[in-house]
């Protein structure tokens, strides 16, 4: 495994939903085209605010995995 702590994710894609009135980001890791995440961020969210939208709802995501746990299927 390599260390990543200096890589980071690019946005690739801001979709709207505008039946369901809601906005989702997706980015990819720079290192691993292979890993990629799908977040909300607030409906609507302009070009101008995505890079901070991003960055909070990946923050967030991160906030929240660090202490899930992980179980398989019974």
């Amino acid at each position: 495994m390599t260390d990543n702590a200096s890589s980071g994710v690019t946005v690739i894609a801001l979709t709207h939903d505008l039946a369901r009135k809601r906005s989702v980001v997706t980015m990819v890791w720079d290192e691993d085209s292979e890993k990629k995440v799908g977040l909300p961020v607030p409906f609507g969210c302009s070009l101008g605010d995505l890079q901070s939208e991003a960055e909070k709802a990946l923050r967030a995501l991160s906030a929240e995995i660090a202490t899930i746990s992980v179980s398989t299927p019974k």
